[in-house]
């Protein structure tokens, strides 16, 4: 027999609650870190007091560095989620944090123009370069040294900076306000986007230019290579993700998403891509393992039984079948009175003051209209069992969220009850009420409707050309 199917209890989103400066402080601004194998949040970090951004892991993964609009850079223990170092130096956001390969040294890039590299152990500034001209960016590591790292500019320039010298070393012009870089694992190239253009450059050559590739409509927000460094990921405002092969660089796949692209990053492994859009939405698709990659699990016998002590001499036998234990799931009340088809105690359980909440009751209401019990459910009431579906209605009439469903519920109990107004007066009072908040709603939607006619009048006057006649007869 298949198992009852519960009813669905429909979530709305939380108003937004006015908040102190101090939970502002706090719990406005976050980095979230998420586990791989559930894609849920699992640990965020909220030392921030304004948007956070660019966070990135260590190579190690204990530590992780973050950049913020008020140019702060933090580096937080990934365990603890405590601040081990603020970096003060940046006047505007900070959009470029990063660990350095050596794991001793942090670089950062900001909106005041500026490069900076700290030292992680001490907290101190050792070098800050000033030949950016606009907001920097992007910003990229060379894996192949400990010393060398790439910026991309709005200046449109590409400047390659070596730790141990006091300027750039390299400088390449991409054409356009670059908004993301990426070096290769060799160190030997590395790849700009800005505008709907990508460009390949070879530093060993001196910055010369490689190659182009302009597949998308849009500006490119966003790179990223795959483990294997055989695959080229971009993300653009024009809400696709193009794949291509970095053999020559033609375009293998393409994936739509439902806003502009604002970032994406692949997983070390491949198995996960993460896009994060502009309507603030974060998408995580999860590659399909192939059968010799998932992991392999052995049957194992409980203990202290007799299959358990012959297991260790021989094992279980090829042909056993192992089954799974069904875990009963407890229902709620409501649910064993609808599969019981106990209509009227299942509507009487979710309307008691105890569990009383609305989202349930509304759930309840709908599956009732469903199975066309609602009649059922509110016939036969005396004064006792009315008066909570009174106040029901009464509160969630003029609610936005149920006030359709409300409405239904209304017109059917005053089908049923109006015959016999008179009888009680606490039921005649709430009829009253109800009555009144109705009419009141009605006439604040009037209300609402000559405003929306008077603010329409006023913004077609202003958009009224003036013309050439008036004009003259004016002058």
């Amino acid at each position: 027999m298949a198992d009852f199917k519960r009813i669905p209890i429909q979530k709305f989103s939380r108003a937004n609650a006015e908040e102190s400066s101090e939970s502002s402080y706090w719990m406005g601004y976050k980095v979230q870190l998420y586990d791989c194998a559930s894609n849920q949040v699992y640990k965020a970090i909220s030392r921030f007091q304004d948007s956070a951004l660019c966070g990135t892991f260590r190579y190690d993964g204990n530590l992780i560095v973050a950049g913020s609009s008020d140019g702060l850079v933090q580096v937080f223990n990934t365990q603890s989620r405590t601040v081990l170092r603020q970096f003060n130096g940046h006047k505007r956001a900070a959009h470029v944090a990063r660990f350095a390969m050596n794991n001793l040294h942090v670089i950062s890039a900001s909106d005041d123009k500026l490069v900076r590299c700290w030292d992680l152990p001490t907290g101190k500034e050792v070098i800050t370069y000033d030949e950016h001209t606009d907001y920097v960016r992007a910003g990229s590591i060379s894996k192949a040294s400990d010393d060398v790292w790439i910026t991309g500019s709005y200046d449109h320039a590409l400047k390659l900076w070596d730790r141990r010298t006091d300027k750039s070393v390299l400088s390449m012009d991409h054409g356009a306000p670059v908004e993301a870089v990426l070096v290769y694992p060799s160190g030997s190239i590395c790849i700009s986007s800005g505008s709907n253009f990508i460009k390949v450059w070879d530093l060993i050559s001196g910055g010369r230019l490689l190659t182009g590739v302009t597949n998308h409509q849009k500006t490119i927000t966003s790179l990223c290579l795959d483990n294997s460094g055989q695959r080229l990921l971009s993300g653009s405002l024009d809400r696709h993700v193009k794949i291509y092969d970095v053999k020559d660089y033609k375009v293998v796949h393409s994936m739509d998403y439902s806003s502009p692209i604002t970032s994406l990053a692949i997983s070390p492994d491949d198995s996960h891509l993460v896009i994060g859009m502009s309507d603030g939405l974060l998408s995580i698709k999860e590659r399909p393992r192939r059968k010799e990659e998932l992991p392999k699990f052995k049957w194992r016998p409980k203990g202290q039984t007799v299959r358990y002590f012959n297991s260790r001499r021989s094992g279980p036998p090829k042909d056993a079948v192992v089954i799974a234990e069904k875990k009963l799931t407890r229902l709620p009340i409501y649910d064993k009175l609808l599969r019981q088809f106990k209509y009227t105690e299942a509507l009487n359980s979710v309307l008691k003051k105890s569990s009383n909440h609305p989202p349930v009751i509304a759930s309840v209401i709908r599956e009732l209209i469903r199975r066309d019990g609602l009649q059922i459910a509110l016939s036969g009431r005396d004064e006792e069992a009315l008066l909570p579906v009174l106040y029901f209605i009464k509160k969630n009439i003029c609610n936005p969220r149920y006030s359709s469903l409300v409405s239904d519920v209304a017109n059917t109990v005053f089908d049923i009850y109006s015959p016999i107004l008179g009888q009680s007066a606490k039921v005649d009072r709430l009829f009253l009420q109800i009555k009144e908040k109705i009419h009141e709603e009605t006439r604040l939607y009037g209300s609402f409707g000559k405003l929306l006619g008077v603010i329409d009048m006023v913004l077609s006057t202003n958009d009224t050309p003036i013309s050439s006649n008036s004009v003259s007869a004016s002058q």
